[in-house]
């Protein structure tokens, strides 16, 4: 009959008419949909706009890194050249003297990189998403909570690279053997609950002590992690975690950390070389960082050993530093030597708190900037440059840099992207997988390069609190 009815009017009519008609139907259509048809996930994000997380989303490192970032042109290959050895001589002579016959030629070597790629993926079931679609608003939510949740699974990832101190990109370190599914390690662990993970033999940074295992708790006070399946066996100190598939066929793809820069030392042999310049060698100090070490034996840090850093930059770099970093249990140990705002009254007797100062424990200033755009920053200076907190940097290490050398190279594209984006829609933002299920690809070039490294100083073997 509605058929009949449409076909004997205009098409302009039949057209109005239509549209009167969804707007009518539509919105029951959305309203009927099941909550119970949707996965527990969208459940809860359709009425939570902020969603919480098991442990700090803060990427401090990566925050004050990105803000210089450069193109590397080309295949994504760049060459940093090094003059290592200048031109010409110089010398007195006497009045109308014979001229110098030595000549001295400059020299330089080349350090050579290709950026490392990276992929991320997401999956979404076509139920799920049919579910979803139904609803405008719930639709975006739901896109939105996966790409939130994706991006920050993949920047904690990253950050965690770039705080590596040894370039395997360390999700966690054991501090000792440690044959248990729970798991001690020595600082706050970048991993959280879900992901999966490799455990390294730290012997060769090949062997794998447990394979493709689902993280299923954190006790971050505790420092612990719990593993799925059995305990791995033969573990031992400065064993570590990866993200699962990380080293292949005995190379790790991690991304250069910026404590392998300031290393004196090169990066194991599944990193290589960092530019392929062996710092061992004769002739290449010019390629080492700046490291104060104390044998493995903890000690304080004092005004003495900063300042010994600071010479050690400026006399081997030629610059001062722009900042320092280091976690929150060095910062509590050294609070009250790093306070500069002492002051001491005579012959005044009042109240405290009668003069309108703020009185208490802690220090103004220490919200550390607890989000994913924040840097950290604390109320404390050394040597009057800005001290940062990064949660989970390793345990016993200060370090510091200057922000004008050490920079991330990418292709052009700043941060994962969809490949969707990437290939300008030539490629499907949805793409067909073997089940019901679609999958969403992200893909990134990217390294962390220096052209001094060293402009930057690392402190090991810190005493904490």
């Amino acid at each position: 009959m509605l058929t009949h009815f449409l076909m004997k009017m205009s098409r302009g009519w039949r057209v109005i008419c239509l549209i009167l008609l969804a707007l009518l139907v539509l919105p029951s259509m959305a309203l009927a949909v099941s909550m119970s048809d949707v996965i527990e996930m969208f459940k809860y994000s359709y009425g939570a706009d902020k969603m919480m997380y098991l442990a700090s989303v803060e990427t401090v490192i990566y925050n004050l890194l990105k803000r210089k970032k450069k193109r590397v042109g080309g295949r994504g290959q760049w060459i940093i050249p090094y003059r290592v050895q200048n031109a010409g001589v110089f010398r007195g002579m006497a009045e109308g003297g014979a001229l110098t016959t030595r000549r001295a030629q400059p020299d330089t070597k080349e350090a050579m990189f290709s950026l490392k790629e990276f992929q991320a993926v997401w999956d979404i079931s076509w139920k799920m998403l049919r579910q979803a679609a139904r609803s405008q608003d719930a639709f975006e939510t739901a896109m939105n909570f996966m790409d939130e949740s994706v991006r920050t699974r993949v920047f904690r990832t990253i950050n965690a690279q770039l705080c590596s101190m040894t370039g395997l990109g360390e999700l966690a370190i054991l501090p000792a053997t440690d044959d248990q599914t729970t798991i001690t390690v020595n600082s706050l662990p970048f991993m959280d609950q879900g992901m999966i993970v490799d455990l390294m033999d730290a012997s060769d940074n090949t062997s794998v002590l447990a394979a493709a295992r689902t993280i299923t708790d954190i006790d971050v006070q505790a420092r612990t992690v719990t593993i799925d399946g059995a305990a791995p066996a033969g573990t031992a100190a400065t064993d570590y975690f990866v993200p699962a598939d990380t080293v292949s066929g005995g190379v790790n793809y991690s991304m250069l950390g910026i404590g392998a820069w300031l290393d004196d030392g090169n990066p194991a042999a599944v990193v290589g070389n960092i530019g392929g310049i062996d710092r061992g060698a004769a002739g290449n100090g010019f390629y080492k960082g700046n490291v104060l070490s104390n044998g493995g034996t903890l000690r304080a840090f004092t005004e003495d050993l900063l300042i010994d850093g600071e010479n050690l930059c400026r006399e081997r770099g030629g610059v001062q530093m722009s900042r320092y970093a280091c976690n929150g249990n060095i910062i509590k140990r050294y609070a009250g030597d790093l306070i500069h705002d002492r002051y001491f009254a005579y012959n005044k007797i009042q109240a405290l708190g009668a003069g309108g100062e703020k009185v208490g424990f802690g220090r103004e200033g220490m919200d550390l900037e607890n989000s994913k755009e924040g840097k950290g920053a604390t109320p404390y200076t050394l040597s009057g440059k800005p001290l940062h907190c990064e949660p989970y940097l390793a345990a016993n290490r200060i370090i510091g840099w200057h922000d004008d050398h050490f920079f991330i190279g990418h292709d052009g594209i700043e941060v994962p992207t969809p490949l969707s984006e990437i290939f300008d829609d030539m490629i499907p933002y949805f793409t067909h997988t073997g089940s019901a299920k679609f999958d969403v690809w992200h893909y990134w070039e990217a390294e962390l390069l220096s052209d001094n490294p060293q402009a930057g100083i690392k402190f090991e073997d810190i005493a904490e609190s």
